[in-house]
């Protein structure tokens, strides 16, 4: 199968979209499949890099951090893509790749699938719209793209419920995003995590509770920080992993707080050595309610270390409570569970084998695109039926 995956960031750009779309892309070829993508550059110029189409862009920072725009490209840009004729577009982000996707598909007379990673409610606050008002503006903006597809791709079931709120009214499977697990399951030697402690300055002998992931609002990462600043039963560093928009301002936050000299920010590192990082920490943490697929959590599974994540439906079936973490809704409950995991470390250890061992049965990207490839049947069949 000829397979075109869309999506609006790409290497090197390091975010969860990114993830899925390149782990995807790895196990469809494993399988056989031939896959291209196509994504925005860093730059004005289109680049090809090997099957991957960067095609030009500008900044598009007023909108929200990091975020780039389309330009419009020559016809010959595409020509690429149309000559190769792809069997299926699966679409990753509902914007400017997404008009490249309709542009192919109606040229090709190909049918798209659209798997929808972002609550986009959850960032509305970066283009000052409150969030009472930037629901009813997502949800004609999602139900437009979704009409256009023959199938949607819900990666937990709090997605598909999103969906279903917002009246997209095409079949929506549920499919957990599978992780290229290959680097965790490669062990990460003593003497490599000794030389990660000394460049930043992290005690082997004191617990390290690790948060992985952008610094930005809406990832609360300031709830932690105001919840760790007020727990003094036990030892620990806090290692703060990621860059992000907000990242000055939760520094100043843990400046202005008790834990400013147990705190490290390592800053953003590169997706090869992330697996090294999480097993920094003895547990990871998080606050975050914006999830729809919580990929951070998974990772951090799978490298062996319990999570502490608030609770969210995006974590159904991920955290087995007590097993391999904890899910928590006050201060309280965050300060029990803590509590009870640094005063036992051999509980600990076995938390973490276990959450590796359940990580890898669950979450494997062969299993996903196995999943995903269903959809992609259906779709191209469903459009054959309605053609």
């Amino acid at each position: 199968m000829k397979i075109l995956l869309t999506c609006d960031r790409y290497y090197p750009a390091i975010n969860g979209v990114t993830t899925s779309v390149m782990n995807l892309k790895k196990a469809l070829e494993l399988k056989g499949h031939e896959v291209k993508v196509v994504t925005l550059s860093e730059s004005h110029d289109t680049k090809i890099s090997e099957d991957v189409i960067y095609m030009g862009s500008h900044s598009a920072r007023y909108v929200y951090p990091d975020v780039r725009a389309k330009m419009h490209p020559q016809a010959e840009t595409l020509r690429p893509i149309l000559d190769w004729q792809p069997d299926i577009i699966h679409v990753n982000t509902e914007f400017s790749t997404f008009l490249y996707a309709r542009k192919i598909a109606k040229a090709t007379k190909v049918p798209m699938v659209l798997t929808y990673h972002t609550d986009y409610e959850d960032y509305v606050h970066y283009v000052h719209i409150p969030k009472l008002l930037g629901h009813p503006i997502v949800k004609r903006a999602v139900r437009f793209v979704a009409r256009r597809m023959e199938a949607v791709i819900a990666p937990t079931e709090k997605t598909r419920k999103i969906l279903e709120n917002y009246n997209v009214k095409k079949r929506i499977d549920v499919i957990p995003t599978g992780l290229d697990l290959d680097r965790y399951r490669e062990k990460t030697s003593p003497e490599e995590l000794s030389a990660l402690r000394k460049q930043y300055g992290i005690r082997s002998d004191i617990p390290a509770i690790i948060y992985l992931g952008r610094m930005g609002k809406e990832k609360n990462l300031s709830e932690i920080i105001d919840y760790l600043s007020r727990y003094n039963e036990r030892e620990f560093q806090f290692i703060c992993v990621g860059d992000g928009p907000d990242l000055g301002e939760i520094k100043e936050q843990v400046k202005a707080s008790s834990i400013s000299d147990r705190t490290i920010f390592t800053g953003m590192v590169a997706q090869s050595e992330v697996a090294k990082y999480y097993r920094l920490g003895n547990i990871f943490v998080s606050a975050s309610q914006s999830e729809t697929q919580g990929l951070t959590y998974i990772e951090a599974l799978a490298a062996g270390v319990p999570i502490l994540c608030r609770q969210d439906p995006c974590l159904d079936g991920v955290v087995e409570q007590g097993r391999n973490g904890w899910t928590f809704e006050t201060e309280a409950e965050f300060r029990k569970y803590l509590d009870s995991f640094l005063s036992d470390p051999e509980q600990g250890k076995a938390m973490g084998e276990y959450a590796a061992r359940v990580a890898f049965e669950k979450f494997s990207s062969e299993t996903f695109a196995e999943k995903v490839l269903d959809v992609y049947r259906y779709a191209i069949e469903n459009r054959k039926l309605r053609a």
